[in-house]
């Protein structure tokens, strides 16, 4: 008996920039919304981050018209991160069960951060408004089941107020979420070489080995990096560097920086990813579009 194929999973973004919503005709090719990523394998639906691209997310998940269950992973609770979620229609809904998970480091913050987004000062509709049924979960184990995938997470501490990196597993291919951290400060050559940063080096490096898929933020440049240290953000060249080394197959650069063009990004795409394609051990390098479907 020939066995059938396994069904693949499909991550969708949503979301991909950075720190703000940058509406425009320079940004429509990239899109202007902020973090939010979709994987669906068959029936399980998971979420990473809840920025301004969710709301059309939730709009698409609704012309589905069935009881949802819903995974909502987030990395951390800086705006940008979270500013979509009153705004998600599958939210209002009855129909709808809404696990939200997020780093144990917060203990009860993550609740009432999201309570006082939806307050009265900010929005006009309060939290009691939503009708989906909400279990807001710390994470307390190491990894997390969530029908056929499982998530694995680490805190990353090089990002203002921290945040979490993710790992789904789905079928023995590996997707992995690693937005909001400064791996200049792990990985430069004038980086730290103390013992613990040696630590954080090999976490990273073990984490997101041959991974089908990185979803990495690389908001600057080499060159902008410079200005912007300790704002917790990653250059280009450094992402590339890192993942290449730890046999990543598919890079996703993510979180671009409200101030880059659409033609901007093409420049950055065509000075970069050629070198790792071309590579003998290849990379696909690209920068990730709003509406854009991968199949892994």
């Amino acid at each position: 008996m020939i066995s059938k194929p396994s069904a693949r999973a499909y991550v969708t973004f949503w979301g991909t920039r950075g720190s703000i919503p940058t509406p425009g005709n320079s940004t429509e090719k990239y899109g202007g919304n902020t973090p939010c990523v979709h994987i669906q394998h068959e029936d399980t639906d998971i979420i990473l981050d809840a920025g301004t691209g969710i709301r059309n997310l939730g709009l698409e998940l609704m012309q589905q018209k069935r009881k949802m269950d819903l995974h909502l992973l987030l990395s951390h609770t800086h705006w940008d991160h979270i500013q979509g979620l009153p705004f998600f229609v599958p939210a209002y809904s009855k129909e709808t069960n809404i696990y939200i998970y997020g780093s144990p480091q917060k203990e009860s913050f993550l609740e009432g951060i999201l309570q006082r987004q939806m307050d009265v000062n900010y929005f006009p509709v309060d939290m009691n408004a939503l009708q989906a049924k909400l279990i807001i979960k710390e994470i307390e184990f190491e990894a997390l089941t969530i029908d056929a995938a499982t998530v694995q997470w680490q805190e990353q501490v090089c990002h203002p107020g921290g945040s979490v990196r993710y790992r789904i597993e789905i079928n023995g291919k590996k997707i992995v979420y690693a937005t909001d951290v400064e791996l200049d400060k792990l990985f430069s050559p004038s980086a730290d070489s103390s013992d613990d940063n040696k630590k954080l080096k090999d976490e990273y490096n073990d984490f997101i080995k041959d991974a089908d898929l990185l979803i990495a933020d690389a908001q600057y440049t080499q060159e902008e990096y410079i200005a912007k240290q300790n704002w917790g953000h990653s250059s280009i060249e450094t992402v590339l560097k890192v993942a290449h080394k730890q046999g990543v197959k598919q890079l996703a650069l993510f979180h671009h920086d409200p101030q880059r063009s659409d033609t901007m990004i093409d420049k950055l795409w065509k000075k970069h990813s050629p070198h790792y394609a071309l590579h003998d051990r290849p990379m696909n390098t690209f920068w990730a579009r709003e509406g854009m479907t991968l199949a892994i």
